[in-house]
């Protein structure tokens, strides 16, 4: 059977029906997962490993670094992972290690439930076998298993907070569809490793976020924000008359700090070229974030500011696939 290293970080999966967490002694947790889920050990041989139980809501960067290291240390040992983690930042996580992991050539599988494993009715059950089957298959995809779909980790959101379809990828096809059979996308796996160098020492996340919406005053950055990602309207278009957000992009650029331009919109992303208000945008020195996710363009600019990147090194980042995740003009075909 295949070796497997499942690592709990904590989440609705693991509670018990009081609402306190399982027994997190990796052998106890194990034992727990195996009277609740008795196939998974006929799945796989199976190793537990708890580096951290706590809220999503609550995960650091150094702790999103520890898992990446440790699967880089224990990627001889094992043919693939899968990390249980909570749902309200799994996609910033699942970012994140997609790039990071980017050249590990084995299968990361986050997942986690909306109910937990031990109420009568959840999804905890079937992900979590869903999650151990994919993680034998030797694709080399660091995705989330949710549901009935599989999703690339740098093209997935939070869909919803209480259907069992919780993820999305809104501008890529699922890895693979989950049903009576597990249906694999024919290019999963298979993408352009362009990850640049010496970028697994940090993620800096001193970034200024900002999410307009109609009437808003725009006031410049704190002093210590390193770059400024702006979830834009439509394609990325802003109130470009408006004379403080004219005094905020001129003061970003005196003090070079990047500006990445998302959508809030989850379908086609940016193109600052597309409308007279993005043009005045890109013309003030910003850099579209094309069709990246909010979670993705968090995690490429965090890594970027981690090795010490500036203005530069962000724009050249944001037009360059790292890991597969999806790009203006480099369209993938259903399955």
């Amino acid at each position: 059977m295949r070796a497997i290293l499942l690592l709990h970080t904590g989440g609705t999966l693991g509670m018990m029906p009081s609402g306190e967490p399982a027994s997190l002694a990796p052998g106890r947790f194990l034992d727990h997962l195996l009277e609740q889920v008795p196939e998974l050990g006929q799945m796989a041989s199976l190793s537990v490993e708890v580096p951290f139980n706590q809220d999503s809501a609550c995960v650091e960067p150094g702790d999103i670094l520890a898992l990446a290291a440790r699967i880089r240390a224990t990627a001889r040992d094992f043919d693939g992972f899968v990390i249980i983690h909570g749902t309200d930042t799994m996609a910033f996580t699942a970012s994140c290690l997609g790039f990071l992991l980017a050249d590990l050539g084995k299968p990361v599988v986050l997942t986690g439930s909306q109910r937990p494993l031990a109420f009568v009715r959840s999804d905890a059950r079937s992900n979590l076998v869903n999650a151990v089957d994919l993680a034998c298959r030797a694709v080399p995809e660091v995705g989330i298993c949710f549901g009935t779909h599989w999703v690339r980790g740098v093209a997935a959101d939070k869909l919803s907070v209480h259907q069992f379809e919780a993820f999305q990828s809104p501008n890529l096809p699922p890895l693979a569809e989950i049903g009576a059979e597990i249906r694999l996308h024919p290019d999963a796996g298979r993408f352009e490793h362009r990850v640049p160098a010496g970028l697994d020492g940090g993620l800096d996340l001193d970034i200024h976020t900002v999410t307009p919406h109609p009437g808003m005053a725009w006031s410049v950055p704190p002093s210590t924000a390193r770059a400024v990602l702006i979830q834009a309207f439509g394609a990325g278009n802003l109130p470009m008359g408006r004379a403080d957000l004219g005094a905020f992009l001129r003061h970003c650029e005196d003090r070079k700090l990047p500006v990445v331009v998302t959508s809030q919109c989850p379908y086609g992303g940016v193109d600052l070229s597309a409308y007279e208000m993005g043009r005045k945008i890109e013309a003030a020195s910003a850099i579209s974030g094309g069709l990246h996710t909010r979670w993705a363009a968090l995690a490429k600019l965090a890594l970027v500011l981690g090795a010490g990147g500036g203005v530069e090194e962000v724009r050249e980042a944001f037009r360059t696939q790292w890991a597969g995740e999806p790009m203006p003009g480099e369209a993938w075909p259903q399955a």
